[in-house]
């Protein structure tokens, strides 16, 4: 799960940005705990850092206690830019060969229905690409027909036991036979997160736009045939992130406007109609949402990037936040993406962090698991 950011996908463009400074990285320091506004602290490990030279991950995928996928992108000692995976083999992470993967300069996204079913989607300058890994290799695959000017970057993959569906912007394809099957969305609809559950429950989320109401909220769900759109209240909520927890419970992030700032908001589906769970901590940006075991999991983005990640953790009646780790020395950018652990009541975490060597601001990969 992975979290793309509001309105446009601002701060998305905001981190790939960040991988233009110049100039050699320090190594990243040792981690060092955060402190959580309680005091307690933090139930998060560091787990990789620093070893991704101006970069970030931005999704993540973890089929195993032992199989995990982690994608996202760094530079060279020269300033050249290239696509990252990250593999976790149950004791530690290593980045995956280049030359074993497709040449893309971004891996935007990845999801994994099991160890030997890996899809990642990304893109370079001349042209987006989706691969598989089978277990043994990599190799690429067919890119979907999409409309005429539909926009590809920034699009999702979802891939769950007998389906798989890239979502862009205004279009989702599923993979069918070997090839794609591709439907165009309703016209003003921008799609910003998908999630499965099965081949025959998945769900697209993200805005909608119409001259008399404006931007709204906006899902759909796929019943194995069609996508049905499932109406949610017309409050003008930006939505950030889907994960769909069951049958009968859906979980949407974002942000509703209130005057020059907003609220975080956490809206919850309960097979029937919608609830806002109201969350705490005015002015954070709640961003990838996930779960496990029966708990609620929230990253934010930290007023100010300037404090440690930050986890909302919802038990199904009240909100705790949750302060994650950093490297000594380091300060937080974004936590963007969140995947249960199968088989386990664990979760991975993935995003950036800063560290301010005197000269220049450099940005690392860091990856992290709960407990």
């Amino acid at each position: 799960m992975r979290a793309r950011l509001l309105y446009g996908l601002a701060a998305a463009t905001m981190i790939v940005g960040l991988t233009t400074a110049v100039g050699p990285a320090q190594a990243a320091p040792a981690p060092q705990a955060a402190v959580a506004s309680s005091g307690a602290p933090p139930q998060w490990k560091i787990f990789y850092a620093g070893r991704l030279t101006e970069g970030y991950l931005h999704s993540v995928a973890a089929p195993s206690p032992s199989s995990a996928w982690a994608v996202g992108q760094y530079q060279d000692e020269d300033g050249h830019g290239h696509a990252a995976v990250l593999r976790w083999n149950g004791r530690d992470w290593s980045l995956v060969p280049p030359p074993s993967l497709p040449d893309m300069k971004y891996w935007y996204s990845v999801s994994a229905s099991s160890a030997h079913d890996v899809w990642i989607y990304g893109w370079n300058e001349e042209r987006a690409g989706v691969a598989h890994f089978d277990g043994t290799k990599w190799r690429e695959v067919a890119f979907p027909d999409f409309p005429e000017g539909a926009p590809v970057s920034y699009a999702e993959i979802a891939s769950v036991r007998g389906g798989t569906w890239l979502a862009g912007e205004t279009w989702v394809s599923r993979r069918v036979h070997g090839g794609w099957e591709t439907t165009t969305l309703p016209e003003g609809v921008r799609i910003s997160s998908i999630d499965a559950r099965s081949a025959t429950d998945a769900w697209i989320a993200g805005t909608v736009y119409s001259a008399e109401e404006g931007l709204q909220p906006y899902t759909a769900r796929w019943n194995g045939h069609a996508w049905k759109p499932v109406e949610m209240p017309a409050d003008d909520l930006g939505v950030n992130d889907v994960w769909v927890q069951s049958g009968k419970s859906v979980w949407v992030t974002g942000l509703i406007p209130v005057g020059e700032g907003w609220t975080p908001t956490v809206l919850h589906w309960n097979g029937k109609s919608w609830k806002n769970v109201r969350m705490p901590d005015e002015g954070q940006w709640p961003l990838a949402i996930s779960g496990n075991r029966g708990e609620v999991w929230v990253t934010g983005d930290p007023a100010g990037f300037a404090g440690p990640p930050l986890y909302w953790r919802f038990d199904g009646v009240t909100w705790k936040t949750v302060a994650g780790r950093l490297p000594t020395g380091g300060r937080a950018e974004t936590v963007t993406g969140l995947a249960p652990i199968k088989g386990t009541s664990r979760l991975w975490a993935v995003g950036s962090y800063i560290v301010d060597d005197g000269e220049v601001a450099h940005s690392f990969g860091l990856v992290q698991r709960d407990r």
